[in-house]
């Protein structure tokens, strides 16, 4: 685990965190790159705002691949980008090896507890542990785990 923030596909084709974001974003519709800016912020709170001197090289590196394409330019230069169809094909890869980022979840979710204790484990751990584990389940065992959990749902339901 080189490198926590990038992800690949293929041996030194690194992509970033940022750029995964924007390739799923755009997925939903096209955007402008202000677009992009503001749905970060929205979904993060304001805790994570990528910068336009980040942004923006990101957007012209991928239209260059071929993986998003101007749409439209709109009023005062508004420029609207889209996937292409090796970008929808790249996002689909990228979640077809979801094993990696939930490795460096899991780091990440280690050394959490390393570092403040697992007396301040949280719910949203054990959710994401209970997940994992219920997806890597044999086709045999899944509907006992559904039927666990249904039960652990209503029980904490009347709590």
């Amino acid at each position: 685990m080189n490198n926590l923030w990038k992800f690949s596909l293929e041996p030194g084709k690194d992509r970033g965190l940022l750029t995964i974001i924007i390739l799923h974003s755009m997925e939903k519709e096209p955007k402008s790159g202000y677009d992009l800016l503001k749905e970060i912020a929205e979904k993060t709170n304001g805790t994570w705002v990528p910068n336009k001197g980040t942004l923006y090289p990101i957007l012209k590196s991928l239209e260059k691949e071929g993986l998003i394409q101007v749409k439209e330019v709109g009023k005062r230069s508004k420029t609207i980008y889209e996937l292409t169809e090796s970008g929808e094909k790249t996002i689909t890869d990228f979640r077809n090896k979801k094993e990696q980022s939930e490795d460096k979840l899991n780091f990440f979710k280690k050394m959490h507890l390393e570092i403040f204790g697992e007396e301040n484990i949280s719910l949203i751990y054990l959710l994401m542990d209970i997940r994992f584990y219920a997806e890597h389940l044999p086709d045999e065992k899944k509907q006992k785990a559904i039927e666990l959990l249904n039960g652990v749902f209503e029980e904490i339901k009347e709590l």
